[in-house]
């Protein structure tokens, strides 16, 4: 609990005075609105004096009270304003300090945690530190002092009377917070088959196309319909409760009235109270049933955000992948390519992997040179690359830029030099022209927009669009097919300077004419300093200055086109049927 209240505090205290001000305009809210039963006892008492005596303090009266009035509607707003406006600050604060949490983490974290879970968390539970911060924060300053200076105005005009009042209080408050404890745990259970509903809507929306090809409708909607079946029990025993606890609140008033006027009454037929004073303590009646109603929400809101709170706790108190790092300066960011990338014996295995991906591999990728790197489907390829450009994080000693070891290198900085257009490409729902310019705005130089469109390969294609540039891609680039969305990716890393260039596999997707120009405009031309081309078309490998060639996550053979004929069978295997492939199409 502790840390929970440490938690609030932390984002609380920046808004201090905020804060201050709606608990000052909170007090006055109280304060008038227990001024003016005051007033209103006086002015009933006064009707029953006749029609001439008093009339003039009964206006006198009638307008004080207008007016208090109206100052209750200023300062209750105020209150709010003060209070509730924070909150969304607060809210939004949360939910940028998430992201950028959640981008911090590695494959690992992803791997255990589904899209939709982490979704329903930045939603829901940031929303229960919003309720908190805004709706408890009021309610608290509320009860507190509505519990303290309504009961007081009760006891010293009757203290019989308020016993009668409390009595059917505490009765109502106990079956209140029955129903709220389950309501509160089918809440929990609520949110937990939220989060996996979630999850599974995006997953299956997302390999939509699988789910047609493999006829597996009915798979998908029974996975769904159970859980959202599920969803709707533990909604509808909420809405049980609901029924319940919102009908005995909401008449609580009603019930104290009722007590009042029939105990009060028999105070003002034994000429113990007046008919204004009865009419007074009803209005304090009614006061107080509000805070009570409140109060009953505000344990509610309280429960919800502090589970709300538990699961923020367990994202923002995890260690990101570069948090004990410092990024480098400047001028030694410069010089990190300066030397090249040397590999030392790496060695990768994923957290959940049983055995190494990589097993002591060893090269060096000098500026100014194109390297090529082949293999089996499984080789470790994708691993390896991704070990390069910070992706994933190696055991220190394993690779290095310069002389400085990778494992002490952030990732911001190892990808500010080396950029990657992978093999699975991810275009955002915009327009063409932007997601080229992803990124660039806090590089400094930026290439020409037409150059890199035509050095992609992609210019003609652009030519032909109705709206040229500023097309939309829609949802993941769905308007484009598999090379024109390759091609977009490829852009975008041309787009900004970088001193390393991989290109994971990106000329699977495009014809031979296509890949004889990018060989041309982005591998001879030299696109960055030095260019990691990930392929299989030996095509493509022959023209590279040296080639890697993996196998089970073993360097196998390293060297040129004609060195690889002699020292790999698989290099060879693969020219060979392409040598074939290439005769039967001609044929």
């Amino acid at each position: 609990m502790f840390s929970k209240l440490k938690f609030l505090l932390n984002y609380t205290h920046q808004y201090r005075w905020w804060y201050t001000g709606g608990i000052i305009f909170l007090i006055l809210t109280v304060w008038v609105s227990v001024t003016i039963p005051e007033f209103i006892q006086k002015s009933v008492d006064l009707i029953g004096t006749g029609p001439d005596e008093g009339r003039t303090e009964f206006y006198h009266n009638v307008l004080l009270i207008f007016a208090l009035a109206l100052v209750l509607i200023l300062v209750r707003t105020f209150s709010r304003i003060l209070i509730f406006f924070p909150a969304r600050l607060i809210e939004k604060q949360l939910k940028g300090e998430m992201f950028k949490k959640l981008a911090s983490f590695g494959k690992d974290y992803y791997d255990q945690n589904p899209t939709g879970n982490i979704i329903s968390r930045v939603n829901n539970d940031i929303n229960g530190v919003r309720m908190i911060t805004g709706f408890g924060i009021l309610q608290i300053g509320n009860v507190l002092l509505s519990l303290s200076v309504t009961p007081y105005k009760m006891w010293k005009m009757s203290p019989a009377l308020t016993l009668y009042v409390i009595v059917p209080m505490l009765i109502v408050f106990i079956a209140v917070r029955i129903g709220m404890a389950i309501m509160v745990k089918n809440t929990r259970l609520r949110m937990d088959i939220l989060q996996r509903l979630s999850g599974k809507t995006i997953s299956f929306l997302s390999g939509n196309s699988v789910i047609k090809n493999y006829n597996i409708y009915s798979y998908a909607e029974e996975e769904v319909q159970k859980e959202n079946l599920s969803l709707f029990d533990k909604t509808m025993n909420i809405a049980w409760i609901r029924s319940f606890i919102l009908p005995l609140l909401g008449n609580l008033g009603q019930i104290l009235k009722i007590v009042v006027l029939f105990a009060g009454g028999m105070f003002v037929i034994n000429g113990e109270f007046t008919i204004g004073e009865l009419t007074e303590y009803i209005a304090y009646s009614a006061l107080l049933a509000q805070p009570v109603m409140g109060l009953g929400w505000l344990l509610t809101v309280l429960q919800q955000g502090f589970v709300g709170i538990s699961s923020l706790q367990t994202i923002m108190n995890r260690n990101g992948v570069d948090d004990e790092r410092k990024l480098l300066p400047v001028h030694e960011k410069e010089q990190l390519f300066k030397d090249g990338i040397h590999v030392k014996n790496l060695s990768y295995t994923y957290h959940n992997g049983e055995r190494p991906e990589l097993k002591d591999i060893s090269f060096s990728i000098e500026p100014g040179q194109v390297i090529g790197l082949t293999g089996k489907v499984g080789s470790g390829k994708t691993t390896l690359i991704n070990c390069l450009n910070g992706y994933l994080r190696p055991e220190k000693g394993m690779v290095y830029f310069g002389e400085k070891d990778a494992a002490f290198l952030r990732g911001e900085d190892i990808r500010s030099l080396v950029r990657t257009v992978t093999q699975e490409v991810f275009l955002f729902s915009d327009t063409i022209e932007n997601n080229i310019f992803l990124g660039a705005e806090k590089f400094s130089v930026k290439a020409d927009f037409e150059d890199v469109v035509y050095k992609s390969a992609f210019a003609d294609e652009l030519t032909r669009m109705p709206m040229k540039e500023k097309t939309l891609v829609g949802e993941k680039g769905i308007m484009l097919s598999g090379g024109q969305k390759q091609r977009i990716s490829l852009a975008r890393a041309l787009y900004t300077p970088c001193d390393l260039l991989i290109l994971d596999d990106v000329f699977s997707a495009v014809d031979t004419e296509t890949e004889r120009f990018l060989i041309q405009h982005v591998i001879k031309n030299h696109a960055a300093k030095s260019v990691l081309v990930v392929s299989n078309r030996i095509s493509v490998l022959e023209k590279t200055d040296f080639t890697i060639v993996l196998e089970d996550g073993r360097l196998a053979a390293k060297g040129n086109h004609r060195d690889l004929l002699k020292q790999s069978k698989f290099y060879s295997d693969i020219l060979n049927l392409q040598q074939e492939g290439h005769k039967k199409t001609k044929g």
